[in-house]
């Protein structure tokens, strides 16, 4: 048989090596009857008992074989507990589960807390323009640093159109932004 040719098998031992907590074994090296019994098993038993002595004005009729249905009902119900499997899991451990997700924050859990999403919310912002001129930037107090005042935009001017009805006609712009302003308006 060639490489191409071979069957792959894969084999999971997982189930196998889990060794789930069990009661069962005597000190004298002798053994519970049916047992040895998971944690879940043991719980079933004493709440079916509990349940069972509890109610017993309800259905102990039987006489003597009252005792005998109190010991049978519960290791009856805890040896049927023992082929239950909810999702490969004793039926004890699939509830767990099943409330600890239903107990879940929808955002889930950030260091132990549940996280919480902040409501969304409109960012506002403003915005300041300041120009400066020239002839301020000349006549300030000795500055820590000369900065050289940004180069003014260049543009040559169109001469100016009439607007409006009465026909006046707009001043020249006296700053670089100014300048830049106007000429976007006459486009």
């Amino acid at each position: 048989m060639s490489a191409s040719e071979e069957e792959l098998i894969g084999h999971s031992y997982t189930r196998a090596r889990r060794h789930p907590l069990v009661i069962g074994k005597l000190p004298g090296a002798g053994r519970l009857p049916g047992g040895p019994y998971t944690i879940t098993q043991v719980m079933t038993m004493v709440i079916t008992f509990g349940l069972l002595v509890m109610t017993r004005d309800l259905w102990a009729v039987f006489g003597a074989m009252n005792f005998v249905l109190m010991v049978l009902v519960p290791w009856g119900m805890a040896w049927a507990l023992r082929f239950a499997r909810l999702d490969g899991r004793d039926p004890a451990r699939a509830v767990r589960s099943l409330l600890i997700y239903s107990s879940t924050p929808p955002q889930g859990r950030l260091a132990g807390k549940p996280q919480r999403v902040s409501r969304t919310r409109l960012a506002t912002a403003t915005c300041t323009v300041r120009v400066r001129s020239t002839e301020r930037s000349a006549s300030a107090s000795a500055p820590v640093r000369a900065a050289k005042p940004a180069p003014a935009l260049v543009r040559k001017t169109r001469p100016a159109r009439s607007s409006g009805p009465a026909g006046a006609a707009r001043s020249a712009p006296k700053t670089g932004l100014q300048s830049l302003l106007a000429s976007l308006d006459e486009r």
